[in-house]
């Protein structure tokens, strides 16, 4: 028996020592595979502008090279010049661009009218709606009362944990976000979902509805700091992830059951004008759909970057800077979609409207502390905000454009890391 034993753990020994290597193996794999992803996506951005500096070249008139004085051969050989084409596109594709479509896709300072104009059409869905489902929402204070009764007897005394995964990764989830419906679905599909993100430089998708995990979105170089998503048809979802590497990522999620389709990452883009930008909030719009996607950012650089997958390019369409000296800490898009609200690090609220591409009002509190959480009422009117500091909660009216109470949070809560409206009042 003792010889056998000692074999035993000889051979738990070796299949311990075994995992290490392989486990390193898989590390560096996985290191090298995130280094060439960034190498690829710097090289097609790279030549994204390339061709775009090109293509406004010409349609500002450039020419090529003058000919040559030798006559036939020179000439045509300038010709051939003079008229480059994409190689990725075939003869048929290739469109003559005005001078103000080149103007327009350097032009980072707008919206595009196209964009613009569905993110409009879809305001006026959301503004007809919302009201009328918020007043439904609300509930009397016996309804109330009766909920927390059933909810107190389904727990028995007892919290109701999530197991989001484990990981060997340092442990904590730094951003949880509502999985929003498309306005666009009419009612199509009942699970509700949640997606967070964490140290362990992932996003994970899970189902409340069932509680199930539904998918386990990798790739990120840094911490998953801001995440966001929405049910764009009853098969799939987009989400959007901002990680401390300073890329955000558009991911498409199959979430029908029984259904073969995998994770795709649609695109991932840089954010911001120079090193150390990272993404303080992401929002997949409410116009979304599986074949164009609209996501807005806030950068911590003080910017609010509007990005759009169309044509299967995920790419930078508006670039919004604030004043200089302002950097965000937060962000939060209202339910109209058309208004985005961000929190600096000197504790004011700027209220941008999008279909200006201006800032429609300034908000100053929290005595100056960083606004680390916004929270909009499903009604649209008030918007929460809580600090970093010793301040309270304010809650202000969207309406006036002034504070409308605070709620001072009990001793031994600590600091508010998140806020949130009841939707039933």
């Amino acid at each position: 028996i003792s010889t056998e034993f000692d074999t035993v753990l000889l051979e738990l020994y070796d299949t311990r020592k075994s995992l290490e290597e392989t486990r390193r193996e898989l590390s560096s794999a996985l290191y090298q595979n995130d280094a060439a992803v960034r190498v690829v996506a710097r090289l097609v951005r790279e030549r994204d502008e390339a061709r775009g500096a090109l293509e406004e070249f010409l349609a500002k008139g450039g020419v090529a090279p003058p000919a040559a004085t030798d006559g036939g051969e020179g000439a045509k050989r300038n010709e051939k010049r003079a008229a480059p084409v994409e190689e990725d596109a075939p003869p048929s594709s290739k469109k003559p661009r005005s001078n103000n479509d080149a103007a327009a896709a350097e032009d980072l300072s707008k919206i595009p009218q196209d964009t613009l104009n569905t993110m409009t059409s879809t305001w006026e869905i959301l503004s007809k709606n919302r009201r009328t489902i918020a007043k439904k929402s609300k509930r009397s204070k016996e309804q109330i009362a009766e909920q927390d009764k059933l909810l107190a007897e389904k727990l028995n005394g007892e919290e109701k944990k999530v197991n989001l995964g484990k990981s060997t990764a340092k442990a904590g989830v730094l951003c949880v976000a509502k999985i929003s419906t498309s306005c666009h679905l009419n009612g199509v599909g009942g699970d509700e979902y949640i997606v967070s993100g964490g140290h362990d430089k992932q996003a994970i998708v899970y189902n409340v509805t069932t509680g199930q995990i539904v998918s386990t979105l990798s790739g990120a170089g840094g911490d998953v700091t801001a995440v966001s998503g929405m049910v764009v048809t009853d098969k799939v979802m987009l989400v959007g992830t901002g990680s401390s590497d300073g890329l955000v990522r558009l991911y498409s999620v199959p979430i029908a059951s029984g259904g073969d389709d995998e994770v795709q990452l649609l695109g991932s883009e840089q954010l911001g004008k120079g090193e150390g930008v990272v993404p303080v909030s992401v929002v997949v719009h409410f116009s979304s759909t599986v074949e164009s996607a609209t996501v807005i950012v806030g950068g911590s650089d003080g910017s609010v970057n509007v990005f759009k997958f169309s044509e299967s390019r995920f790419k930078l369409i508006t670039y919004l800077k604030s004043e200089d000296g302002i950097n965000f800490s937060s962000g939060c898009i209202h339910p109209d979609g058309l208004i985005y609200a961000a929190g600096t690090t000197t504790g004011k609220l700027l209220i941008y409207d999008l279909k200006t591409q201006a800032v429609a009002g300034t908000l100053e509190g929290h005595d100056g502390s960083p606004i680390n959480c916004i929270s909009v009422s499903e009604n649209g009117y008030h918007v929460a905000t809580s600090s970093s500091g010793d301040s309270p909660i304010h809650i202000w009216d969207l309406r006036k454009l002034k504070l409308s109470a605070t709620i001072t949070p009990p001793s031994d809560v600590g600091t508010v890391t998140s806020l949130a409206f009841d939707p039933m009042g």
